[in-house]
């Protein structure tokens, strides 16, 4: 996939082709193109390798502002990913001219006179780009250091990967004030030009990589600083903890939140062997823990981790811990357990390409990481039941459109029967990857916000009865 280069494409398969550009006769550079400006009525072919013709389109994202859609017709050729489109095309033309998305097809679309069917081929783009989640938050240590940064630059309280960062309140000064910075934290001296010609944290983040220039992290990742409480996310079975950034915004500002990785994310690392082994390692990297509130939380299988972390310190006498799962399954049923499996590559990348894990610059060794740690983490899941835990239990449950089912109810008996404190369940009409994106996050913000108010209240009362 990524790193592959696709056969070239024969004079017979692209007989129109031009030795100069990506042939896209109906891109458009502005938000002046309209239906009254329709394309041509035939996609060109293209001389680019792999392809045998391309149609570019104008539509509109869901904020409303104009984006650049790409259909490319293949023919034979092999699939490829967003990802090796846009870096394709970024060696031909200027960044703001590489479509937002791309439509990877064996033929475009036509309708009944054979013209290209302009509609069909933006309903395809657009019931592709639904499907994928974390489209705007940063996916791996590269992109988060520059996320960081842009934040303390231009103090915007909504930044995504693909913004452009003149058009969210930077300036020449601020590009300036961003290179530096980029060069202190990762040890790379990076020209003004290259901020006017990479505006995006996708783009810089793809440039820092292939100097391999930038420093991984180890497993504790600090999102975000604070003063007090603080919020610690467990990753989900991919190894990452990116994806919790979204609610992060969204925390009171003393809250100090932090995300914990899977060893094995990185290179050299050694992965670790059971939840059990997670768990325990996970708390020695949080220490020294103090009396401050603290907030546990999971995605999926992070709550597993997450649940036997509260364990192993409510076990230890910390009373002012809760652990929050979001969505996270579980049964009694050894047989069920048993049906867990490691899962191929293929579907592997399928998932890596819906959750927007193959950012520019990933390359087939860091696949290959994610791969196998992916499929440990299964495993670990199938060895591994809950014990009874004394922490504090909320289980943030995904009903999508409010439809309740047995599997549902199962779900919430499974860990009431491990809560030996307090439990309730909050639900979220949400599918279970969309917990954490748009209405979910703001919704997991507020089930964290209250669990470390209602900490801070009982420490409150205590101290009002000593």
């Amino acid at each position: 996939m990524n790193g592959s280069t696709a056969p070239e494409t024969s004079p017979a398969a692209c007989p129109t082709a031009r030795p100069t550009t990506w042939d896209a006769p109906t891109t458009r550079s502005n938000s002046a193109a309209s239906a009254s400006n329709p394309p041509r009525s035939r996609p060109r072919s293209c001389p680019l390798p792999g392809v045998r013709e391309a149609a570019v389109l104008v539509d509109q994202d869901a904020t409303g502002q104009p984006r650049l859609i790409a259909g490319i017709g293949r023919g034979t050729a092999p699939a490829r990913t967003a990802h090796d489109w846009r870096t394709a095309l970024a060696r031909r033309l200027p960044d703001y001219m590489i479509p937002a998305a791309f439509l990877d097809l064996e033929s475009l679309p036509l309708n009944r006179s054979g013209k290209l069917d302009r509609p069909q081929l933006l309903r395809l783009a657009q019931e592709s780009t639904s499907t994928q989640v974390n489209t705007a938050a940063p996916r791996d240590h590269v992109e988060h250091g520059l996320y960081r940064i842009w934040q303390r630059i231009l103090l915007h309280p909504d930044i995504g990967v693909s913004d452009n960062f003149f058009e969210i309140g930077g300036t020449s000064l601020s590009a300036i004030k961003m290179a530096h910075a980029v060069t202190e934290t990762f040890g790379r001296r990076l020209p003004v030009g290259e901020v006017m010609t990479r505006p995006t944290i996708e783009t810089l983040a793809a440039l820092l990589r292939e100097d391999r220039t930038a420093r991984a992290p180890g497993s504790l990742i600090e999102f975000r600083p604070g003063t007090g409480p603080r919020v610690v996310c467990v990753h989900p079975a991919g190894g990452t903890a990116f994806c919790y950034l979204p609610p992060a915004t969204l925390l009171p500002d003393t809250v100090a939140l932090y995300g914990i990785q899977s060893p094995g994310v990185n290179p050299g690392e050694d992965l670790l062997p059971s939840v059990e082994a997670m768990a325990e390692e996970y708390l020695r990297l949080l220490e020294p823990l103090g009396d401050e509130p603290l907030v546990l939380t999971g995605l999926s299988y992070g709550g597993l981790v997450a649940h036997e972390m509260g364990r192993l310190l409510a076990g230890a006498g910390h009373r002012a811990v809760s652990v929050v799962l979001l969505d996270t399954q579980a049964t009694d049923d050894a047989s069920a357990r048993a049906e867990i499996g490691a899962v191929d590559a293929a579907e592997f990348r399928d998932k890596l390409v819906r959750f927007n894990g193959m950012y520019p610059g990933i390359d087939d060794a860091q696949v290959d990481r994610y791969f196998h740690l992916y499929n440990h983490n299964r495993l670990t899941a199938r060895e591994h039941l809950p014990a009874p835990s004394p922490a504090r239990l909320i289980l943030a449950q995904a009903v999508p459109d409010g439809d309740d089912t047995p599997f549902h109810g199962e779900v919430r008996e499974f860990w009431q029967r491990r809560a030996e404190g307090e439990y309730r369940v909050e639900t979220m009409e949400c599918d279970h990857w969309e917990i954490l994106e748009g209405v979910g996050a703001a919704q997991v913000a507020t089930l964290l916000g209250a669990e470390l108010a209602h900490h801070g209240a009982q420490l409150t009362l205590s101290i009002q009865e000593a």
